[in-house]
């Protein structure tokens, strides 16, 4: 079988992540540097699509059962130098891409742009958003009768009922009946269920019941300390592409990208 110069570079990739004891994080980035070109045509497309998937399967080693934090590492082991979008952009396509990405890190809201000029154009959508390392159940106390789940993702400040809404036993509507809220009544936030479920409610240094997320309200604002984003866009002649980005803020409160 005749060896291809992609087979070979595929197969010194595998041999040093073999070699290693521990996996080369890539280096994250400021939005100024946001769809960078650091790469060409399909060379650079293809070190975006191994450097995901290693990072997916070092996530998922290291992380184990806390998923977000599994998530960011995953991202974060990503090999991709630069962004193969940015190739296709121009340098004010850019400048309007990093402006929507910035807004919908801030407020949590898909953004869209243009550009009439050159006839780009793209959406920036939030997957998901932490406030926190996962929470540990073993650090909640629970009253009786409340299932615990392993972890919970971290939520923070206290919420409000909308209306008299009961309190489950599990996160789910087959859970038993073990209590209300009334109408304004407020409560601790303790977490919620994996991927956006249902809100574990909190009085009194415990754990009470759960309560469906659509029928409650945050009493304050808590800023997402990390999201993870789609950035579409789609160019002239070209068909529509996508990338996925993480984005966690330092500690001056900026956002650093890395390319999941």
């Amino acid at each position: 079988m005749k060896t291809t110069p992609a087979l070979l570079a595929i197969a010194a990739l595998a041999g040093a992540s073999l070699a290693v004891p521990a996996p080369v994080l890539a280096q994250s980035k400021g939005l100024s540097s946001l769809f960078s070109c650091e790469g060409s045509g399909k060379k650079q497309e293809g070190g975006a699509l191994i450097g995901a998937a290693a990072g997916a399967f070092l996530g998922s080693k290291v992380a184990k059962n806390e998923k977000t934090l599994g998530a960011l590492v995953g991202a974060a082991a990503g090999a991709a130098a630069g962004s193969y979008i940015g190739c296709r952009m121009q340098s004010t396509d850019t400048a309007l891409a990093q402006q929507a990405t910035k807004k919908a890190l801030e407020t949590g809201q898909p953004q869209t742009w243009s550009n009439s000029r050159t006839g780009a154009s793209g959406r920036i959508d939030v997957v998901s958003s932490s406030y926190g390392p996962p929470v540990d159940s073993r650090n909640l106390r629970f009253a009786s009768g409340v299932q615990s789940l392993p972890s919970y993702d971290a939520l923070g400040g206290q919420y409000a009922a909308g209306s008299t809404v009961n309190l489950r036993s599990s996160p789910s509507t087959k859970g038993k009946v073990v209590g209300k809220l009334i109408a304004g009544q407020a409560f601790d936030a303790l977490g919620s269920a994996p991927n956006g479920g249902w809100i574990l409610v909190g009085q009194s240094g415990y754990a009470v019941g759960y309560v469906a997320p659509g029928l409650v309200r945050p009493l304050q604002t808590v800023a997402a300390s990390c999201r993870v984003i789609n950035a579409s866009i789609s160019t002239s002649g070209q068909r529509p592409t996508t990338e996925r980005y993480s984005a966690c803020q330092d500690n001056r409160g900026e956002w650093q990208l890395t390319q999941a």
